[in-house]
This record gives C-alpha cells, sequence and structure tokens, in this order.
C-alpha cells in the first residue's frame, strides 16, 4: 500500500504502554501527596484507569485505528488485509491469504465422531483446525454464558414487528445457550474448549487472496458451526496476526 507505514504491534505493546501509563500515575501520585494537591491526585486516578482501560481492550482500540488509517501491520512475512479479517504475504509469484475464526465449546452437545468425521470429508477448501483445553471457574464461565443470553433476551424484545428472520435466529441462539448453561451447571470441572479454523487462499492479486480466504472461511466455519451446534467469530487485526505469526 503506497505511503503506508509498517509496523509490529501486539498485546506485548498493549502491556509496555499500560506500564508505562503506570509509571507516570506513580510520578504524579507522588506529587499529589507531596504538594498536597488535590488536582494531581486526580489525574494520578484518571491515568489509572485509562491505563487498566486500554491494557484490557487495547486491540480494540488499536484495530479501529488500523481501519482508518494507512497502517500495515507485519509479522512474519503476513500484513493486515484492509478489512483486517485476512492476513496475506507473498510466496513465490503468487499471494497467500489466511483468514481464521474461533468458537467456543463448553460442554454442550456438540458432535459425534462419526459427524465430525463426515464433515471433514465433505469440506473441499484447504482449511486447517485446532483445539484448545484449559480448566476455568465454573462461576466466572456461567456469568460469561448468562451474560450472552441476557444480551440476545434484549435484542430479541427491542425487534421491529416483522423481523421474523432475525427473531428465529436470536431464539435458536438462546437456545443454544441454554444448553450450554445446563451443561456447565453439571459439570464437576469447568473446561473452557476453543476451536480454531484457518481458511486459505492463493491468487496472483493481493486483494483477490484475502476476499478468497474470507469466503472459503465463511464456508468452513458456518459448517464447523453447524456440526458443533456453536457460534464462531472471525479473528481481525492483532488477534489474527497472533494467530498466524
Amino acid at each position: 500500500m503506497a505511503g503506508a507505514m509498517e509496523q509490529t504491534g501486539d498485546a506485548l505493546m498493549n502491556r509496555l504502554y499500560s506500564y508505562a501509563f503506570y509509571a507516570l500515575c506513580a510520578s504524579v501520585l507522588v506529587a499529589s501527596l507531596a504538594f498536597y494537591s488535590a488536582a494531581l491526585f486526580v489525574a494520578a486516578a484518571l491515568l489509572v484507569f485509562l491505563s487498566a482501560l486500554y491494557y484490557a481492550s487495547g486491540h480494540i482500540v488499536n484495530n479501529a485505528l488500523l481501519r482508518r488509517s494507512l497502517v500495515v501491520e507485519i509479522r512474519n512475512g503476513y500484513r493486515l488485509s484492509s478489512a483486517l479479517s485476512s492476513a496475506v504475504r507473498r510466496t513465490g509469484p503468487a499471494y497467500l491469504s489466511v483468514s481464521v475464526a474461533s468458537m467456543a465449546l463448553r460442554g454442550g452437545e456438540g458432535a459425534g465422531g462419526n459427524e465430525m468425521q463426515s464433515l471433514l470429508e465433505s469440506l473441499g477448501e484447504e482449511f486447517e483446525f485446532s483445539i484448545r483445553v484449559r480448566e476455568v471457574g465454573k462461576r466466572k464461565l456461567l456469568e460469561g454464558l448468562e451474560t450472552r443470553r441476557r444480551m440476545r433476551e434484549i435484542a430479541l424484545a427491542r425487534l421491529p414487528q416483522g423481523a421474523y428472520d432475525r427473531a428465529n435466529a436470536l431464539r435458536r441462539e438462546i437456545a443454544v445457550l441454554d444448553g450450554e448453561i445446563s451443561a456447565v451447571r453439571a459439570m464437576a470441572k469447568a473446561l473452557d474448549v476453543t476451536v480454531r479454523v484457518s481458511a486459505f487462499a492463493r491468487s496472483e492479486d493481493e486483494a483477490e487472496a484475502a476476499r478468497l480466504s474470507l469466503a472459503s472461511l465463511a464456508h468452513v466455519a458456518d459448517s464447523f458451526s453447524a456440526v458443533l451446534k456453536t457460534e464462531y467469530t472471525v479473528l481481525a487485526g492483532e488477534e489474527l496476526l497472533a494467530e498466524v505469526g
């Protein structure tokens, strides 16, 4: 991209910026105590809040800035597409593009072995998938699921009359979440299982490669989502680069 700047950015940068904020906060706080200044104390408190906010959601801020600028973020030869949802790098005479989706399994019905085998055999696209498992607190997991359920109930209640397709989709999502909540409550141990699906495409045109990998991902992720009975999220920006890098 002509005139674009190149940079490397990831979660580590978020931490470094936050630590710099914390150091500044400590300096301002010491000054406020030394000079008995209420204004400096308020400034220190505000800086603490801003640094904590950036530490928790800095990638969202970074992605928003990337979308509105000409910055190209590069890692291991990959750079983001204009939509931030594909990572592209040149491989010989062509471009290789990767798009990634993530979906969470929390003890619902999921898929049996035969269903998964049939899914893998039916997909014609070039793709990879991985499964990551970690133990989490049941209370925290339930709170997250119940929050997602409430958000969909609110969205359903706010729908205008006649929006039948969207209403039915929200009811299905609520039913899925109800199943996940019941399954977690019945668990002796809560596990957070994440499935990552990556789709690939090659083209002599960079933008076309990015478009094709995203279209391929939509088909693959839709198929996995249907079999695993869960939703998926397309990774973008720094999250995508962290995955492919």
